[in-house]
């Protein structure tokens, strides 16, 4: 009689689960032997794809922020043109390395290099134990990116495995099967294809697999959006030389989120991952160096802008923590962005006369439910050049396309929606 793992061992020191943890935080593994004879059992994080906990959990996750450059902004149209291919080629090789450079990339949850964009590099790692003694093991080191895409509610999954290590009753020529799958938030959530199944020498042969991952808008119960937020995971089952079967799981369980927002011109449907936080970079050089000046001082030293106001604190500063105050995005044109425009045109009004060419430029934006007319003071107004303020509305514009960011008219009421955040400088 065989099984898959040693039940009933005594559970490992703290010192042993940590060093099994360490050693394979974000693979997918069967239960381990431990070198004092216990067996663990990694256990992945209960998730509840809220937007609050995907920022606790980007927060925590080497402080995972996504700043939007000014690069990006100026190619949005090609980056997302190159992203929807991942539906049937592997994305660019560059982008990988990119995102595997980054910290974290190794571990539990992968790093998302952009709300389009995530990766991983780890191992599959199987040990078949029989009453409490290793027979055999197997380590299949991989690459793993996903795409989602920006003109369909899919994620594109991509695996590839680069060497692998065989010892006792697992060769070359054991089975590994392999699936990508939605895990805990499932409703709406579906993949294309089961296990893809090959002998573990295979999986290093050169070539990318891949799963797509759709989600289904009548499935969804918000509205307008048709909102769907769910979670993915990369699973798998081993048969040794004689058979025996053992199973795989991973701590990894990146968040995405697709929405059917038909505001967004030329893609009304569309997915992103949520496990990072979305920021509009800023950056100096780019044509609008007085609004970066003004956004930086309101978010620095608020006490020194205008209108005054005693205790100021202005949002969209990014702070390291979970609670660092956001920006929700409202429509332009209707009635929160009107208070706005006359909540800043007002405090305009007390300001040092204007010089030609220059206009009165507020933060938080209008598009904002933080902006002038939310009540509460905590904004600034200041006058800069006409044509710089300008170029950082079409910057904004351009933002919000690029990180999908959703209307979220009550976040407080209604629960957060979507949120970001402005890095100025």
């Amino acid at each position: 009689m065989s099984v898959i793992a040693a039940f009933g061992v005594p559970a490992p020191a703290t010192a042993q689960a940590d060093a099994i943890a360490d050693e394979y935080a974000g693979g997918t593994v069967s239960d381990l032997l431990g070198a004092d004879g216990a067996v663990s059992a990694l256990r992945p994080e209960a998730r509840n794809g809220t937007v609050e906990e995907a920022r606790r959990y980007a927060a925590r996750n080497h402080d995972n922020v996504a700043d939007t450059n000014a690069d990006e902004l100026k190619n949005v149209d090609a980056l997302q043109a190159q992203l929807a291919t991942a539906a049937v080629e592997p994305p660019p090789e560059w982008l990988l390395n990119e995102c595997l450079s980054r910290p974290g990339a190794d571990g539990i949850g992968g790093h998302v290099l952009f709300r389009g964009y995530w990766c991983q590099k780890n191992k599959v790692h199987g040990e078949y134990i029989y009453n409490g003694k290793k027979e055999g093991e197997f380590t299949v080191e991989y690459r793993a990116q996903a795409v989602a895409n920006p003109f369909t509610r899919q994620v594109h999954y991509w695996f590839h495995g680069d060497d692998y290590d065989t010892s006792g009753s697992f060769s070359g020529w054991s089975t590994l099967s392999l699936k990508v799958e939605c895990v805990d938030l499932t409703v709406g959530c579906s993949a294309d294809r089961k296990y893809v199944t090959m002998d573990v020498g295979d999986w290093d042969d050169g070539e990318w697999v891949n799963w797509n991952l759709s989600s289904d808008e009548a499935a969804a119960t918000q509205q307008p959006e048709k909102v769907l937020r769910n979670l993915f995971v990369l699973r798998g089952s081993a048969l040794d030389d004689f058979n025996r079967p053992v199973e795989l799981d991973s701590l990894t369980r990146p968040g995405f989120r697709c929405d059917s927002a038909d505001y967004f011109a030329g893609a009304p449907k569309a997915c992103v991952f949520t496990d990072v936080i979305p920021r509009l970079n800023y950056e100096y050089g780019q044509g609008y160096n007085e609004v970066v000046d003004h956004i930086k001082l309101a978010h620095l030293n608020p006490g020194a802008t205008h209108p005054p106001r005693p205790g100021k604190l202005i949002p969209g500063h990014w702070g390291g923590i979970p609670n660092s105050a956001g920006l929700n995005r409202v429509p332009y044109g209707l009635d929160t962005w009107t208070k706005n425009r006359n909540a800043k045109d007002a405090a305009c009004r007390t300001l040092p006369p204007k010089q030609p060419g220059q206009e009165c430029d507020e933060y938080p934006f209008a598009t904002t439910v933080q902006g002038a007319g939310r009540g509460d003071g905590n904004f600034s107004v200041k006058y800069v050049n006409g044509s710089q303020n300008g170029l950082a509305g079409n910057a904004l514009q351009t933002y919000l396309r690029w990180d999908r960011i959703l209307y979220d008219e009550d976040p407080v009421a209604d629960g957060t929606l979507d949120e970001y955040w402005v890095k100025a400088g």
